[in-house]
């Protein structure tokens, strides 16, 4: 049975508070299934599409999921088994995370910030649209807020539209951060079924801030042997270049001019 469309783009997006682009980025990634359409410039969306719009965000801004993550959960995909205590353990770093949400204070609209920033409404809208940050004008998350103050720091830097650097750029940092996730829940799987109760906080706390520091310091540590490498084989082929001050050209020696 087809379920019945109700709604165009229009309608989706106002309902749904998602921009445009992100739910043709969420159709485009597997999140939501396509329209139904009637003619090529016609598309009708349902009841289900709003339900999932909504629960993308939820998942995105109030669980901090990443897209990936969130694309396995509504495909119910089976690659990560947990037992119940890890479901357990889980449910209590989530009810740590909601704690610090609440004890944090209320964070600005997402455009004002940016504005501030000196981010254009484009640098906004495509962050939003590769799901860094919410499409709305609601205030934002943490993590959110620290994205765009990073991203400010790459602009203010050199790193310009005109020199053709753009959000789409940081996909390579998301598939990093995606990848490391990964790693981390295969991880979890195989340590967490002896974790005490007591020692749920410290996940939040320690353990996972402990994880992202040990990620950054080794990316530092790669991009710094790649730059030194680089420079030394740059000095090399200079120096190779470059004749010895000590050293005469080749070639058949002149006799000193006679004393008259």
């Amino acid at each position: 049975m087809v379920e019945k469309s109700t709604y165009r783009m229009a309608e989706l997006v106002s309902r749904s508070g998602a921009s445009r682009e992100a739910v043709r980025y969420y159709i485009r990634e597997g999140l939501l299934p396509p329209p139904h359409r009637t003619a090529r410039n016609m598309a009708w969306y349902s009841d289900r599409h709003l339900e999932l719009i909504k629960l993308i965000r939820v998942l995105q801004e109030e669980q901090f999921l990443p897209l990936k993550a969130i694309k396995s959960l509504l495909n119910k995909d089976q690659e990560y088994k947990f037992t119940p205590r890890q479901r357990e353990i889980f449910a209590g770093v989530l009810s740590e995370m909601d704690s610090q949400s609440r004890r944090s204070l209320p964070r600005p609209p997402g455009r004002k910030l940016a504005s501030a920033l000196g981010l254009s409404d484009e640098d906004y809208d495509q962050m939003a649209t590769m799901g860094l940050i919410r499409s709305s004008d609601d205030p934002l998350t943490r993590d959110e807020e620290e994205l765009l103050r990073q991203f400010a720091v790459l602009r203010q830097s050199g790193m310009t539209r005109e020199r053709g650097f753009t959000p789409q750029h940081v996909e390579i940092v998301q598939a990093a951060a995606d990848l490391l996730f990964d790693q981390e829940l295969r991880m979890f799987q195989a340590l967490l079924d002896n974790l005490r109760d007591d020692e749920i906080p410290g996940l939040m706390e320690r353990v996972i801030p402990a994880i992202n520091r040990i990620f950054g310091l080794l990316h530092e540590r790669k991009l710094r042997a790649f730059v030194a490498r680089f420079a030394a084989q740059k000095n090399g082929a200079a120096a190779m270049e470059k004749p010895s001050k000590s050293r005469q050209p080749r070639g058949r020696r002149c006799s000193p001019p006679a004393v008259a």
